[in-house]
């Protein structure tokens, strides 16, 4: 669920470089791999990245989370500012007999939410008058995943996932004249529905004594756009491949470098003739390092790095995105529950273009093990 607000100015832009197309990639990783700047989702059970990852565990885990995020847009002399509210995901884990473990899971896909004003003249009946136009968006898009992973001895992984991507965008735009007593404003709206389906599958192997690789793979199905009952555009759901190599030799510590190739193109015979919707390829580094004990309990302090580029554009221009990122995780009750913390900076520019985006997310989540 998102809400977003934004100061009005009067800039022509959409608000946002995070939020052109079909909107920003969330990801919906947990707030653990969000302090790691994305590092460890293939390796992470609760972010539905790779269902190899829940194979193993032995204790039924509840997480829920929370992530504002703060963009400032600076184009030339114009500022915009931006707060959006998110969950980015919910999720249940549990285990069930011989290393087999099953999850459940809803995640933000993308996310475009904003609003923009512009104001203007217009001619009517000879008279030139002032106007004011408000275009308000709400929209995301989520993944709903169902999947199983089975630990194979002490050194192998596999899973399998099924996915639902569903979710709308709604567009409201709204017209008013400076003279209001001779000219009544105008008032325009559309929705817009999406469905589609695909399913992921991934491993887990440790190679030799401290490392371990994973890799994930999502198979995209068809995904309809749809005004009312009808189907207007149709592409598929972005096909995705990544990989983790995963360090934890040194007792108490843990680091990864990973990657991930996602298809994006695939969505864009569903975009407006404005959108590029391009295929991306981006890369994470992160370390969780035991920290002081807090009632006997370590405290995990974690840090990353991300270099990112975003899928859609304006034409051929290309939005890319360096992300920081830190975290901690610090245990409530002992290891029946935990809290975790996260914060990112990320900066974004588009090729060909003054326009820079600054954003702050923050991240609060809770895992309880019951």
């Amino acid at each position: 669920m998102t809400v977003a607000v934004m100061t009005p100015t009067g800039a022509g832009a959409q608000g946002s470089l995070g939020a052109l197309g079909f909107g920003y990639p969330v990801n919906g990783m947990s707030t653990r791999v969000s302090g790691t700047a994305g590092a460890f989702g293939d390796i992470d059970p609760l972010s539905p990245i790779n269902p190899a990852s829940l194979g193993g565990l032995t204790r039924s885990v509840i997480s829920a989370q929370a992530e504002p995020e703060h963009r400032t847009l600076t184009f030339g002399n114009i500022r915009e500012k931006t707060a959006s509210q998110r969950i980015p995901l919910l999720a249940v884990v549990f285990p069930a007999r011989g290393g087999v473990a099953v999850g459940f899971s809803a995640r933000g896909f993308l996310d475009r939410s904003y609003t923009t004003t512009t104001s203007g003249t217009a001619l009517i009946d000879g008279t030139t008058l002032a106007t004011t136009e408000q275009l308000t968006m709400r929209g995301a898009i989520g993944d709903i995943r169902a999947a199983v992973g089975w630990q194979i001895g002490n050194r192998a992984r596999v899973g399998l996932g099924g996915h639902i991507f569903t979710g709308e965008n709604t567009a409201v735009r709204q017209r008013t004249f400076s003279d209001t007593l001779k000219f009544g404003g105008t008032l325009d709206s559309s929705k817009v529905t999406y469905i589609g389906t695909a399913v992921s599958f991934g491993g887990e192997l440790r190679l030799f004594k401290g490392f371990a690789a994973a890799a994930s793979y999502r198979a995209g199905n068809g995904f309809d756009a749809r005004i009312r009952d009808t189907t207007r555009a149709s592409g598929t759901v972005p096909a995705r491949l990544g990989g983790t190599l995963r360090f934890d030799g040194i007792p108490g510590s843990s680091f990864a470098v990973g990657f991930e190739q996602v298809k994006w193109s695939d969505m864009q015979t569903m975009a407006s003739s404005r959108t590029s919707a391009s295929d991306v390829t981006n890369y994470y580094g992160g370390a969780e390092l035991a920290g002081p004990r807090f009632r006997g309990i370590p405290v995990l302090v974690r840090a990353g790095y991300a270099r990112n580029q975003l899928p859609f554009s304006i034409g051929a221009a290309v939005v890319k995105e360096s992300r920081f990122s830190g975290g901690l995780g610090i245990p409530v009750a002992r290891d029946n529950a935990s809290l975790d913390l996260s914060i990112q900076r990320a900066n974004r520019s588009m090729a060909g273009s003054t326009a820079r985006e600054a954003a702050w997310m923050l991240g609060i989540g809770m895992q309880v093990r019951p």
